[in-house]
């Protein structure tokens, strides 16, 4: 019994994982099996502080470069917006994105709202 109280005190003691570090430029390509987007590239510009995600977003020239909003660190998923800078004939669009990190190795679902999903994945560029 004294072990079991002990594993749950240790358990639960167990600081939580630090959020992994996206820092730095990452070029992706689309992968998705769908009609392609317009643009087949992104390239993402993070700043981390924590579990915080900036920057910026540059998707292709439309919606060209977006700064990055909301963004979350969970572990290996990362959440973030990012808000186009060139309006369409349906406004200025807002692109939501879902990513999953493994190592120096990225995949993306990228959400225009309203709008399709695409996916893309990549690598942490050389520095």
């Amino acid at each position: 019994m004294k072990f079991a109280w002990l594993f749950v005190l240790l358990a639960t003691a167990a600081p939580a994982a630090p959020p992994t570090d996206i820092s730095g430029t990452w070029n992706l390509v689309y992968t998705g099996r769908s009609v392609p987007p317009r643009e087949k590239s992104i390239t993402l510009n993070f700043k981390v502080n924590g579990n915080q995600v900036t920057g910026t977003a540059h998707v292709g020239s439309w919606p060209g470069d977006a700064p990055i909003s909301d963004g979350k660190i969970e572990g290996d998923r990362i959440t973030f917006t990012a808000n186009g800078s060139r309006p369409s004939s349906t406004g200025i669009p807002t692109c939501h994105f879902e990513a999953t990190v493994h190592g120096d190795e990225m995949v993306v679902t990228l959400t225009y709202v309203p709008g399709a999903s695409f996916e893309y994945a990549g690598k942490r560029a050389s520095e």
